[in-house]
Parts: C-alpha cells; structure tokens; sequence
C-alpha cells in the first residue's frame, strides 16, 4: 500500500456542503510560526532555530503541494457507510478502472488522526445547530455528524474557482439513464420522472408548486428536441444552453455511464436477493454526480470540463430502501402515470404534446 500524507496539524477546514453520506470541507494549510527562542540558550556551534525544522514538520511542508485544488471528504457515522480505507479499495478495485481519469473526480486517502481533526469538527457541527446563529447545514441533515474515521478523502475540487471572470460550475444528479428493469410493462415514465412524480405529490400536499424535473433520458436521447429539453434544465444562462447541448451532443461519457449500469443490473432491484458486487457498484452509478465546470463563453465549447463524483460503492444494507422505493413507485401508480401530474418523460407516449408543452412553459403547475 502506498504511504498515505497526514493532513497537517495546522490546516483549517471550512464546511462547504453535504450529501447524504458525506460532508465536504475546503482545505486552508496556516503558515507555521515557530516559536520565538532565544539564542543565548544554545552553545557554540548551534544552528539558530529558524535553521533547526522537526522531521514532522519537515514532512508536513513536503506534502502541502497535495493539497492544492483538493477537497476534504468526511464519511458520516452512519451503517450504511464503509470506513474511508475501505470504500477507497472498493473505489479502486470496481469503479476507477470502468473511466478514463479525467472523467471521475480522483480521491485519495488522507490521514486524520495526529491532528484530531473528527472531534473538533463534530463539535462546531453541534455548536453550530444550537447556537443563536441558524445552521448552515440543510435541515434534514441535522444531527448526523461525522464518524470518528482514522481517514478522509481528497477530493478534485470541482467548486467555482473562476466566478468574478464568469466560470460556472454546476452539478447534476442524473440518476438513472435508462429505465428500470423493474419497471411495470406499461410504465410511461421512466425510473428516475417517476421518483420524481413522487417528490411533486409530496409537494402538492405541501402546498408547494409543481417543480419542473430533469428526464435523465433526454440527456442521452438520439432525439435532438430531449437533448434540448435537458440542456434547457441544466443551463443558467443561454449562452451556457447551447454548450451543455453542444456538449451532451458530442460526449460519450453519459453513454458510457448508461451502458454500465445496463451492464452491471440487468435484471434489477426487486431480484437483487442479496444483492452481489455488480448490482451495488450500479446502484452507485444510478446516484454519481455530473459535475460539469463551464469556463466564460469567450473560452471555448473545449474548455468543458466534466467528470463523475461520489462514486463511493454503495453497501449492500442499502438494499431494503431501494426495494422499498420500487415498490412504492409500482404500487403507488408512478410508473403509471396515475398520479394526474403531466407526463413531462422522454417515455411519455405523447412526446408531441410534451415537447409542445414544455416550449410553451405549460406543465409546469398543478392541474396544467
């Protein structure tokens, strides 16, 4: 095994965001001040101080270049997580080899333990929830903290280094890129439109607005009108619309992404009894994100940087949940369309009136 850096003792992590299993922190390394000492204490011969520099230190100082345009990944304590060494294996061995390395964010292992950097953490999370002040983690994230790992992950910062210029940098939870093998025979929606059907009625008895969804086929769609409509949802501005078309026209990435998970689950979530290496490595696949880093326009369509993250293997006590899931969007008429919510997917079978829909911003309310 290779020799794993420490993370200095004297690195500041600032929270920056949070998933489900994970939080992510900026990395900021202080500049060490070395004590003040005085020379009269040492006798002729002895270097000054400044000249004198621990092995540890020595160390530190030889490992800060690693940490340039790297974030720090932290596992939560959760058991449905691995402890960090282990899911860099499992990252290694079953999902680094399936992409070129410029299409995944790279991780790396990173060790915590000399500067007890966990509990600190942990405790401005609690400090942070009960203060005056309201917290900046998401509400359904709170009181979940961090597992007391010896390791964490760097991470290839995909964050906004250029915004002041005009750099974007969005991220997008595709999902799943073709349907369920699950799926009931007459689905007219695919997988992922129907989770998202579910979230809308949630919504609606909320008292919440109908939210327009991504169909994660339109991003892989042969139909020049699907892959319009996805880039019309993952773009801000106009310019950057016609990139992320021009850009879902022409890479392959997504398509390789949707051949993996055909090949790794054939068969799908219900049958998965125990579910086995494959079928967890393409449930990690169905919740990688797409991070897409788009440089001003006056840089180029070339410049679009994309690659996959939160590739983490999934474990297999995840499983109950995602049968669970399936069920609930057959039982509960998802697939199906029987929910009264507009058939905004590229498996709708009137795919005329949804296109005409969509461009005239219909369907985007309850009752349209």
């Amino acid at each position: 095994m290779a020799r794993v850096p420490v993370l200095p003792q004297n690195t500041e992590l600032t929270y920056l965001a949070e998933g489900a299993a994970n939080i992510v922190y900026r990395i900021s390394i202080r500049p060490l001040t070395p004590e003040p000492t005085l020379l009269e204490q040492y006798g002729p011969g002895t270097p000054p101080p400044t000249d004198i520099e621990p092995e540890d230190e020595v160390e530190y100082l030889n490992e800060q270049p690693l940490f340039d345009s790297k974030l720090l990944r932290l596992r939560k304590n959760l058991p449905t997580t691995f402890p960090v060494a282990i899911a860099q294996e499992k990252w290694e061995q079953l999902v680094a080899p399936l992409f070129s390395p410029d299409q995944i964010v790279e991780q790396s292992l990173v060790d915590l333990r000399p500067g007890r950097f966990i509990a600190s953490l942990n405790q401005k999370l609690r400090n942070n929830e009960t203060g005056a002040n309201s917290s900046s983690r998401p509400t359904n994230r709170l009181g979940i903290y961090l597992a007391d790992d010896d390791y964490g992950l760097l991470v290839t910062d995909m964050t906004n280094f250029d915004s002041v210029n005009g750099e974007e940098v969005h991220e997008f939870k595709l999902k799943w890129l073709l349907q369920s093998p699950s799926a009931p025979k007459d689905a007219v929606r695919c997988r992922q439109c129907a989770r998202s059907a579910q979230e809308n009625v949630k919504r609606r008895a909320n008292g919440k607005p109908y939210k327009q969804y991504l169909c994660p086929l339109d991003a892989v769609s042969d139909d020049p009108r699907g892959i319009a409509q996805a880039a019309s949802l993952m773009g801000t501005s106009e310019g950057n619309r016609r990139r992320i078309k021009r850009w879902l026209e022409n890479s392959t990435l997504l398509k390789r992404l949707r051949q993996l998970q055909a090949e790794l689950d054939p068969i799908g979530v219900l049958t998965h009894d125990p579910p086995n290496e494959k079928s967890c490595v393409a449930m990690t696949l169905r919740d990688c994100t797409l991070f897409l880093r788009l440089p001003r326009n006056e840089a180029g369509d070339a410049l679009i940087e994309a690659r996959l993250g939160d590739l983490d293997v999934k474990s297999p006590d995840k499983a109950p949940y995602w049968k669970q899931t399936e069920l609930e969007l057959i039982n509960d008429g998802f697939y199906q369309g029987r929910d009264g919510l507009p058939l905004d997917c590229a498996l709708s079978p009137d795919q005329e009136g949804r296109f005409r829909r969509l461009n005239l911003g219909l369907g985007r309310g309850f009752g349209a």
